[in-house]
């Protein structure tokens, strides 16, 4: 995987998690440690907005914080650094996550059978389809089997994608 690559899925996983100003955020590439106050005023947002995005940062393992209190005012300050060695193991770590939903969704799907409701409500299970009577409690339709084929190749595809991801990644 190319560094291209590597930055274009962090953005992705960044932005799904701590917004667009966690992007920013991120982006900036502070060279020491920040408050959320400093960037605040830098980027002209609220306060909150940062400390939000900051603190999913954190949750993810991308930002660290240690905490001063001030003498003057007594307020506690926080001291934020972005820990951008840790990128490829947070990529690692998301990915191996969403390989694992994936693999238990795969086993869930070709292990079940599905009917679907023809007016699109409802996928239920062949036993829940059996106590409906093949009939869509919600709007009264019918139940008909659901292939599921396609939806497991379209896993299986994006298990293959992430196993080659996590294999370029250094």
């Amino acid at each position: 995987m190319n560094v291209l690559q590597a930055e274009e899925l962090i953005r992705e996983l960044i932005e799904r998690v701590a917004g667009e100003i966690g992007v920013i955020i991120y982006e900036l590439h502070p060279k020491k440690e920040f408050t959320d106050e400093q960037i605040a005023m830098e980027l002209g947002v609220e306060i909150n907005e940062v400390r939000k995005a900051l603190f999913a940062l954190y949750e993810l393992g991308l930002a660290e914080y240690r905490r001063k209190r001030d003498d003057e005012t007594g307020w506690i300050e926080y001291y934020w650094k972005i820990n951008y060695e840790k990128q490829n193991e947070v990529l690692k770590r998301e990915l191996l996550k969403t390989k694992k939903k994936l693999e238990e969704k795969l086993q869930d799907e070709t292990m079940t059978v599905y009917y679907i409701c023809v007016n699109g409500c409802m996928k239920v299970t062949y036993e829940q389809a059996m106590e409906f009577d093949f009939t869509c409690p919600k709007c009264g339709a019918p139940l008909e089997y659901f292939d599921s084929s396609i939806a497991i190749e379209k896993v299986r595809e994006e298990i293959r994608k992430i196993d080659e991801i996590l294999a370029n990644l250094k």
